[in-house]
């Protein structure tokens, strides 16, 4: 049922692509969607059936791109490989904080949510930027991510009843920084993996 519903959310984004909508902004929608709804699996599904899902879908993403389908997450002008890593930065963070589902949670929306708003931001407000291996980052990008990381950290701590400001606010700062630093969408791992090994260590979530 997980894996019919992420084919839903694939389906409903390409038919928004064939209707108008570009393809950073369904792509941007899959991601978002995607990662989001990650948040909630470890609660319902074993360890051994996420992995298969991860595994399911980097085959899936890509086939369709080596097939030349499924535009609206592939049809980007800009070389990355986000979106076929996608699915192993979510799973190596699960691997990581299995056992820790707030901590799982916390990675998820970390990279579902921080990572689109940078990019967002950060292509929208020129100003101070910087050359990485396969793209440019931008100042108010990362600023973003860091802010949007720090709201979703307390918002979680003030879930679980443990807000850890000081942690909170370094996580956010050790996150926007690896963030800043890859291209290619490359970033999709390791963003999520030191989410989750921050939110257990620092947050203790």
């Amino acid at each position: 049922m997980t894996a019919a519903a992420q084919c839903c959310l694939l389906v409903a984004v390409e038919i928004g692509f064939r209707r108008g909508l570009g393809p950073e902004t369904t792509r941007q929608i899959a991601h978002v969607a995607g990662a989001a709804s990650v948040a909630g699996l470890p609660f319902f599904l074993r360890l051994s059936e996420l992995v298969a899902l991860a595994f399911f879908f980097t085959g899936l993403l890509t086939w369709t791109r080596a097939r030349g389908l499924l535009r609206s997450v592939h049809g980007i002008d800009r070389a990355s490989v986000g979106a076929l890593v996608f699915p192993i930065g979510l799973v190596v963070a699960v691997l990581f904080g299995w056992g820790h589902p707030a901590a799982i949670a916390y990675a998820a929306l970390v990279l579902g949510v921080a990572d689109p708003a940078a990019a967002l931001i950060g292509k929208r407000l020129a100003g101070v930027g910087w050359p990485v291996i396969g793209g440019h980052k931008t100042l108010a990008g990362s600023a973003t991510f860091a802010l949007v990381t720090a709201a979703i950290g307390l918002l979680i701590g003030i879930a679980v009843g443990d807000v850890r400001v000081l942690a909170v606010l370094g996580a956010a700062v050790v996150l926007a920084a690896i963030e800043g630093s890859l291209g290619y969408g490359l970033d999709n791992i390791p963003i999520p993996a030191a989410a989750s090994l921050l939110g257990i260590m620092w947050l203790g979530l």
